[in-house]
């Protein structure tokens, strides 16, 4: 043994030398390097004579000398028949490599000495550290995507989510691990019936070795159901086997209720767009005047307060109108504001009843125009309403203008205003009293 460890075998000296590791052997007395093979000399950049005056802490700047007697004490107890570890060496131009370590020592009884057996692990610890870094922003990514991921294995088990997947399944990814993932999110219908995982059109990206996509309705753990667009793609591995699926999921509940809410408006607006032609067709149709150009006048000014009331209501998003501004954008129309007075309570009218409102205020406001209060000087228009039992009384009152008689007929004005009525489900009483013309209809709420 001694003829082995003073290195006077050709043969032993030989493989040492030329072996693909770098080998050091040291005295166990006073740790100084007795043999460093070819490899560990270039990679060092030390010859052997350099060599033969260092210690294994002298090339190891992360251990000192202390700490590496630490280190090789069970060895030495022979606790341990090898001591593996990881560690830095540091070359003569004082660059550092990574290296793995593997210790033994040897004893023959008249000398005893270390073995060590040590690779350049500088690219694996390199890969291992870039690897490390991508997994690192890879799991950043994940975790603050809006975006909800799952991996299923070729079983289709979960073996990952992010924590959207989280937020939007309500389970957590320790509650899904290893389960069929359908079984958890995916396994009914809306209506209660079972959803076999056959059917499944993310599971079959899988056996089909095919991306698909489309939309389907997930189960919160809640047991709430819930709509979802999602993308399941095939992992393959890198002999191009496919090992398992990656399903991105996003939630579409408030996109379905937006297309809901777009359809139920267009379906509004269809209607209202007919209703109003409709009542343009009525007004062009049963309009009547002395000739062509006071028909245009007319039914423009009755056009007008149509559009007004379509406007009032647009302002408020289709949701009804006040009384007064009703009330109000009639008269301005027509009647000075220093001739009107306008008085009443907070009243909000539904959609359905600004329109005929609008309506029936433009023919008081047109008659008072042309033939009464408002026509001349001096006369007064004026508009209040009080509310009782959910029962509104509006009353229109002239004063100070020509004076009134009832009409001998029936004009379009007055068969328009007892249709706004019906349509009001109200009343409305007329009366041509000395001082003017005094009508007042009474319409629910």
């Amino acid at each position: 043994m001694a003829s082995i460890f003073g290195v006077t075998s050709d043969r032993l000296g030989r493989i040492v030398e030329e072996a693909a590791s770098e080998v050091y052997i040291f005295s166990a007395d006073d740790f100084l390097f007795r043999l460093v093979n070819k490899g560990a000399r270039d990679n060092l950049g030390y010859t052997i004579e350099e060599l033969r005056r260092l210690t294994p802490w002298d090339i190891k700047p992360n251990i000192s000398k202390n700490e590496f007697l630490k280190l090789i004490e069970p060895l030495k107890n022979k606790s341990i028949e090898r001591l593996d570890f990881e560690t830095n060496h540091r070359r003569k131009d004082g660059t550092e490599y990574n290296v793995s370590v593997k210790l033994q020592i040897f004893d023959d009884e008249e000398d005893k000495v270390f073995y060590a057996a040590i690779k350049d692990i500088t690219t694996h610890v390199t890969i291992e550290r870039e690897l490390r870094d991508t997994v690192r922003r890879l799991d950043a990514i994940l975790d603050n995507t809006s975006m909800s991921v799952f991996l299923m294995n070729e079983q289709q088990r979960c073996v990952f989510m992010n924590k959207a997947a989280e937020r939007l399944t309500g389970f957590a990814f320790h509650e899904t691990e290893g389960r069929i993932l359908h079984d958890v999110i995916h396994h009914s219908r809306p209506d209660g019936s079972p959803f076999p995982l056959a059917e499944c059109a993310i599971d079959r990206a899988f056996p089909e070795n095919a991306g698909t996509q489309g939309e389907e309705v997930f189960v919160h753990k809640d047991g709430s159901f819930y709509p979802v667009a999602f993308t399941a793609s095939p992992i393959r591995d890198d002999q191009a086997k496919v090992i398992g699926t990656i399903i991105e999921v996003r939630d579409i509940s408030l996109e379905k209720r937006n297309e809901e809410a777009r359809k139920l408006l267009m379906r509004e607006v269809d209607h209202r767009a007919r209703n109003v032609l409709s009542i343009v067709q009525s007004l062009t149709r049963l309009t009547r005047a002395d000739g062509l150009e006071s028909y245009r006048t007319i039914l423009a000014g009755r056009i007008d307060a149509l559009a007004r009331a379509q406007t009032s209501l647009a302002t408020r998003q289709w949701e009804g109108g006040r009384l007064e501004d009703v009330v109000r954008d009639e008269l301005d129309a027509l009647c000075p504001r220093d001739h009107v007075d306008v008085a009443g309570p907070e009243v909000n009218l539904s959609p359905e009843q600004v329109q005929p409102i609008s309506l029936l205020l433009h023919e008081l406001a047109t008659n008072a125009n042309k033939y009464g209060a408002c026509s001349q000087g001096g006369g007064r228009v004026a508009v209040t309403w009080t509310v009782s039992d959910r029962r509104v009384t509006l009353s229109w009152r002239e004063r100070g203008g020509p004076a009134v008689t009832p009409p001998t007929r029936q004009g379009f004005g007055s068969i328009l205003a007892d249709n706004v009525v019906r349509q009001l489900k109200g009343a409305i009483r007329r009366a041509w009293e000395p001082s003017g013309l005094l009508v007042e209809i009474i319409f629910p709420l």
